[in-house]
């Protein structure tokens, strides 16, 4: 019979595996105060339907990725979003009118990479202030407000995290803003009032490309781990390779199925 002193695991792997599971960390995530819109959302199809401008589709891809191809793009934005009532799925405060209360968070943020071969800009915002009867001034159109983030050239192949910073927001039918909404001016970085984070009535993206009119992206929550390839030995799904997947194949070594036991080793 073949010794099982050669199949036991090496000592010195063992001690080190002790070292380094103590000690390891996944990739920083976006600040705590950051939202993002998860997976189960993005893949969603209301995102599809709100889109407008250009035709747009979405596919499932790999981890947390959600893959958007879009059609008839061009130096008009085109954009997708998830409108009135927004989801539960953000974190927001719960329950609230018309899930509407960010003021929890400064801010949202989005993974994206661009997989065309041309340049593609990207911006993320939201829309503040109900309009309707419970809108304050009630049914009034002036407490609408669109917030953006400043566009982002993505080359191609290339990924960015875009963030929307409630405290440094481009806004547009500001103007006439009523109180107690955010009052300035078009265009002119303002920060989003606290009256105003308690009624987000919408939250999406927006694209564009002079040159690129199918450009396609993945999207996925902006928060690790992001796996750019699947990799056969990353046995704890964190995106990489180290010591943490071999505590995963030590915790099952000499392990065996097989229904005939005496050929296992």
């Amino acid at each position: 019979m073949r010794s099982h002193l050669f199949l036991e695991f090496p000592v010195w792997v063992l001690l080190a595996l002790v070292l380094v599971t103590e000690s390891a960390v996944i990739a920083d995530a976006p600040p705590v105060n950051y939202f993002t819109i998860p997976e189960q959302k993005l893949v969603h199809g209301e995102l599809s339907a709100s889109g407008w401008g250009a035709a747009v589709t979405q596919t499932d891809a790999f981890g947390e990725t959600v893959l958007f191809a879009f059609s008839g793009l061009s130096a008009s934005s085109t954009g997708v979003k998830d409108d009135y009532p927004v989801a539960t799925l953000y974190g927001q405060v719960v329950p609230s009118h018309g899930n509407g209360d960010f003021s929890n968070f400064d801010g949202y943020a989005l993974w994206v990479k661009n997989l065309d071969a041309g340049p593609v800009g990207f911006s993320l915002f939201i829309n503040t202030g109900f309009t309707g009867r419970s809108g304050v001034p009630p049914s009034d159109p002036r407490n609408d407000t669109f917030w953006q983030s400043a566009w982002t050239e993505i080359p191609p192949g290339q990924a960015r995290t875009i963030v929307l910073d409630f405290n440094n927001a481009l806004p547009s039918n500001i103007s006439d803003n009523p109180e107690p909404h955010t009052q300035g001016n078009n265009g002119q970085a303002t920060a989003i009032n606290e009256y105003d984070r308690t009624e987000l009535s919408a939250i999406g993206f927006q694209i564009f490309a002079d040159d690129n009119p199918d450009a396609t992206v993945l999207v996925a929550p902006s928060q690790p781990p992001i796996c750019l390839v699947e990799l056969a030995a990353d046995l704890n799904g964190d995106c990489k390779v180290d010591f943490a997947d071999f505590t995963v194949m030590a915790s099952a070594w000499l392990e065996c199925t097989l229904d005939r036991q005496t050929t296992c080793f």
